[in-house]
């Protein structure tokens, strides 16, 4: 039997009982960014806190060497046809040093984009710099933002805070509060920026910000839908401080687009499992609705997050229009690759049968099965393999360590097929080709699972000799959620749904799975990442969503010390 990862998370709970893009400036490409040209803003303004016209207030995201995309949304009851928008960078908060201002023409800010603008400059700013930065509409500013630039050159630490699963309906947003007073300059954020639904499921009780979509259904149907839950999103104050102060690289993952997402490619379509398109009998399962409703989601997900990515207008088909990987070096410390699993990756394996079908199925060993597609995974190996910075980071979605249960060192379940489990043969491909070209210094950072995740990397996890280090790869980090349910949520509510997971991890995780050294499910928060030439830390931050005070506490969960030479992960 195979589960959606909101099943996976409810039953491991138990079983542990025990067309609108304009032209860039930036690039010769059709981006999403709107075009400017340096000018001079008005005088005598006053700033807007309250959110009359910026509601949303700024971020910044995808910093490069020479700039950053930088983000803003005008509030419809503010917005003039044929007004202007200015921005304002400078050296210092207080703007007594302006270093540059442009001027945005009006026809930028369009209802086609709902309001949203996001502006690219790369090439206009100096490399490992922050900046101060705000929008001027009309006689008002925006609160002011800082955001930040690459490094070049040699480097000898760096720190960031990784973010994942933000369900905004259950929870409140306190982790955020303490992101954005950390020192630090980058945020990572790993997939489900946002939820599809409206509500949910089994947790319809426990909803602190309800949500109605435009549609009337329970689930995004269509842009007005995606728009609508990326607007409420961004309203949370606590986000929009963390937003400000720092600058995010953000890459998405299901809940962006829908539950367990993939692409169909027997039918060229988008593979949504549980979305009424595919369920409701009012749809019948019709391709070009899903089809339609990857480019609403991919189309709302450029509108409202700051990233550089590649947009081709003229584009027929979702794998052309919207490109979502990329990569970031932090001068000669550290390479950052940050992939897109849930565009290119083909079905979920293991889940059309009965139970006995299922159970003796081995389609997750397939050559077909992929999670990255060719390109990207050819792209994301070369990376690696080629970087010649000290550390080789991977910004990835779901769980790439096994977890499983075993005997004898033998799997006999796997916990999810639609984590890197049900993807074998890729998994072992890019794992193989790290090993085999001698890479060093390589880690990767997860989010999905709603829980903190510390684990030993392996070419084969049937070897489970944790000292055999001409089997072992790297490490592998997963922050938890913001504010998504997570098993011990799913423990008290007592949510069942059957006793499949319960023979899988019976036991315990690490009995069965001896490369993860640690594994709690009952915390909420974020992780710190740092690194210098010779370790990494990853410190992890359990914090309490449930409380509607933003200042609740921040308590440290774990710290855990990784030395490459020595292949050694440790508590500290």
């Amino acid at each position: 039997m195979s589960f959606s990862r909101r099943n996976f998370v409810q039953a491991l709970g138990l079983s542990l009982l025990t067309p609108f893009t304009l032209r860039s400036l930036a690039s010769d490409q059709s981006l999403p960014y709107a075009d400017f040209i340096l000018g001079t803003a008005p005088s005598n303004l006053a700033i807007d806190e309250t959110g009359e016209v910026f509601d949303l207030s700024v971020s910044s995201g995808d910093p490069s060497i020479s700039g950053v995309v930088l983000w803003t949304h005008i509030n419809p009851t503010a917005y003039v046809a044929g007004q202007s928008l200015f921005l304002q960078v400078s050296l210092d908060s207080q703007f007594s040093d302006v270093f540059l201002t442009t001027e945005i023409a009006s026809h930028n800010i369009s209802v086609e984009r709902d309001l949203t603008v996001n502006i690219d400059l790369d090439g206009y700013l100096n490399s490992d710099s922050q900046y101060f930065y705000r929008f001027v509409y009309g006689n008002k500013t925006s609160r002011t933002g800082r955001c930040y630039t690459l490094p070049t050159g040699t480097i000898d630490k760096l720190k960031m805070a990784v973010v994942t699963c933000q369900d905004y309906t259950t929870g409140f947003y306190n982790a955020y509060n303490h992101v954005a007073n950390e020192d630090l300059q980058f945020v990572i954020h790993l997939g489900d920026f946002i939820y599809e639904y409206a509500q949910y499921e089994g947790f319809e009780d426990q909803i602190v910000h309800p949500m109605t979509l435009p549609s009337g259904e329970k689930v995004a149907m269509d842009l007005a839908d995606y728009r609508y839950i990326y607007n409420s999103y961004r309203r949370d104050k606590n986000l929009q401080k963390a937003m400000e102060n720092h600058t995010f690289i953000v890459t998405w993952d299901d809940h962006e687009t829908g539950d367990n997402a993939y692409w169909d490619y027997e039918r060229d379509t988008l593979g949504a499992p549980y979305h009424p398109y595919t369920t409701d009998a009012r749809f019948g399962n019709d391709p070009e609705l899903l089809r339609q409703l990857r480019r609403d989601a991919q189309q709302a997900w450029i509108e409202y997050v700051p990233a550089r990515v590649k947009i081709d207008e003229s584009a027929t088909h979702a794998f052309d229009y919207l490109s979502l990987y990329r990569s970031f070096k932090f001068g000669d410390l550290l390479e950052l690759f940050m992939t897109d699993s849930r565009s290119y990756r083909t079905k979920e394996p293991c889940k059309d049968g009965n139970a006995w079908q299922n159970y003796w199925c081995t389609d997750y060993e397939k050559k077909s099965q992929t999670m990255l597609g060719e390109t990207q995974r050819d792209w994301l190996i070369d990376g690696i393999t080629t970087s010649d910075a000290t550390w080789k980071l991977w910004g990835n979605q779901t769980l790439l360590a096994q977890l499983a249960a075993t005997v004898a060192g033998v799997q006999t379940a796997y916990a999810s097929y639609d984590a890197w489990d049900g993807f074998q043969w890729e998994r072992e491909k890019i794992m193989s080709a790290i090993k085999d070209n001698d890479v060093s210094n390589f880690a990767v950072i997860t989010g999905d699972l709603h829980t903190s995740i510390a684990s030993y990397l392996k070419v084969d996890y049937r070897n489970i000799n944790n000292w055999d280090y001409s089997n072992l790869v790297g490490i592998e980090l997963m922050t938890p959620a913001i504010s998504s349910p997570n098993l011990q949520d799913t423990v008290d509510r007592s949510i069942d749904v059957g006793n499949v997971f319960k023979a899988i991890l019976n036991g315990g995780v690490q009995v069965n799975n001896p490369h993860i050294k640690d594994f709690n499910s009952a915390i909420y928060g974020y992780a710190v990442i740092e690194f210098n030439n010779n370790e990494l830390l990853w410190t992890v931050y359990d914090i309490d969503k449930k409380s509607d005070n933003p200042d609740t506490s921040k308590n440290t969960y774990k710290t855990f010390h990784y030395e490459p030479k020595e292949m050694w992960l440790t508590e500290q």
